[in-house]
């Protein structure tokens, strides 16, 4: 695609923050048509799925609904190119080699984390890659609304004077979303950008000691690790720099807490730009400069509302499902496709005067930090996807749950694909070898439970994957130095 498509992407969507809801409603209608004739044409599921459907004039209400289990019954056909086929990706996600590559030279592939119960196959080509990088350039949370010339003075300055700093805390070692947003940037963007992309797979005070001594524009990371870093940060452990221009606090893939927003303006005061999206489109929602609410992204995608029979709710009602029709990505159409997202659309305005709708708190996945014993005294905080992350990988599992059911314990519930002794073998190991590489192999006591289903969340309908039932330690606070205001 290049650097003059994405820059174009990019000054199109600013423009479209400065435009009116008629305006944007005309480009997300060109969008959706385009989005229908694609897949109708290229792709034999939905050829057969709308095949009494006039694709020129329906409208978005009038198709039918897609769910995970029929879109990967019928992967192959689903898709709109032909040589995409879910077993050959399939293996070659396995192959580690494969790690930052793109598929067939052209796609990036990956698995959703199964939060439903069941892991999703997704791809991106290029193109649809591009939409989301210019979009989250675009869409960048600043106090005022930058011009085109301003943003065009921002690049010149990072290509001859000293490049943006991007740096993400994430989980790597595997195809998951946040790390594909960070790891696939385009190629010429290195001329722009200085990216470091750091393993929450490594103990905390490694992830410090890489950040200390550099700097960056943008911190990006989930908000359980966000608070974290605030609070290493608050300890004078981490002695990290946001630097302007464009100096940026961006969390993803879970719902953010006060206590995070807290602790983050503490420690660098600055306010947390959210994110909403999911990996059938990476972005959905984010919130604009004013940090009120997070707006939709209504010329990228449609989200509707719906309650658990798929009828409309009215806004300032949360509905149990949102219906997703993802408008960028041609390779493989996701059109009301079903999410069991639980928000709904909010009916106060933003001040920020853009035109796109804003949401209610989205009540998705909320992953909790776990807090074990430190020798001597005090506590370490350990992310779960520490040893959790690799557990994606293992097809043998269908559904899993971390619960750590004391301070130093955890318990590992998952429900097998087929029957066999090799598998509990299996799920220990990698979970071991997850721990051993964290160093917290001789901390903590782990317990593997086979069980047939893992309870879902009665309103969300997803299972809560990670959960500490012991909670964050009282004193957990006695751990870091009191600073003045």
């Amino acid at each position: 695609m290049g650097l003059p498509r994405v820059i174009s992407l990019i000054f199109s969507l600013l423009h479209s923050n400065q435009s009116t809801p008629e305006k944007i409603a005309l480009i997300q209608e060109k969008r959706f048509r385009r989005l229908l004739r694609t897949a109708v044409a290229k792709s034999p599921f939905y050829r057969d799925l709308y095949r009494n459907i006039d694709i020129e004039t329906c409208r978005l209400a009038d198709l039918p609904v897609v769910d995970k289990p029929t879109m990967m019954a019928h992967f192959d056909d689903f898709v709109t190119d032909r040589c995409l086929k879910k077993a050959q990706i399939s293996r070659w996600l396995e192959d580690k080699n494969n790690l930052g590559k793109m598929y067939l030279g052209k796609f990036v592939a990956f698995h959703t984390s199964g939060t439903t119960g069941e892991n999703a196959l997704v791809v991106y080509d290029r193109r649809a890659l591009d939409f989301v990088h210019a979009a989250m350039i675009s869409r960048h949370a600043q106090p005022e609304q930058m011009t085109v010339l301003e943003i065009l003075g921002i690049l010149l300055k990072a290509l001859f004077i000293k490049r943006l700093g991007l740096t993400a805390v994430l989980m790597t070692g595997g195809p998951y979303p946040g790390y594909t947003i960070a790891a696939y940037l385009p190629p010429f963007c290195q001329l722009f950008v200085k990216d470091e992309i750091h393993s929450l797979l490594e103990p905390v005070p490694k992830i410090v000691e890489k950040l200390n001594g550099s700097y960056c524009n943008e911190l990006y990371s989930y908000p359980t690790m966000l608070d974290i870093l605030a609070r290493e940060q608050l300890a004078g452990r981490l002695k990290l720099k946001i630097e302007q221009p464009l100096a940026t606090i961006v969390s993803a893939s879970e719902p953010l807490t006060e206590t995070t927003k807290h602790l983050v303006q503490k420690a660098w005061g600055m306010k947390i730009q959210d994110t909403y999206g999911s990996s059938e489109c990476f972005l959905m929602a984010r919130s604009c400069g004013k940090f009120e609410r997070m707006h939709v992204m209504t010329d990228l995608c449609c989200i509707e509302i719906v309650d658990r029979q798929g009828r409309p709710v009215p806004d300032g009602k949360t509905g149990d499902k949102i219906l997703l029709t993802n408008l960028f990505n041609l390779t493989q159409p996701f059109i009301r496709y079903e999410v069991s997202d639980v928000t709904g659309y909010s009916t106060e305005p933003c001040s920020c005067g853009q035109p796109f709708p804003t949401l209610l708190p989205v009540e998705g996945r909320t992953d909790d930090i776990f807090y074990i014993d430190r020798p001597g005294a005090g506590y370490d905080a350990v992310h779960p996807y520490l040893f959790l992350g690799p557990i994606v990988e293992l097809t043998q599992v269908r559904e899993y749950q971390l619960v750590q059911t004391g301070r130093n314990e955890v318990t590992f519930s998952y429900v097998p694909v087929d029957s066999g002794a090799e598998v509990e073998n299996k799920v220990r190991k990698v979970l071991e070898d997850g721990l051993r590489k964290a160093g917290l192999i001789n901390r903590i006591t782990l317990k593997t439970l086979r069980v047939e289903n893992i309870p879902r969340d009665n309103r969300s309908g997803k299972i809560r994957q990670i959960i500490s039932r012991v909670g964050v330690p009282a004193d957990l606070d006695d751990d870091f130095p009191r600073h003045q205001s």
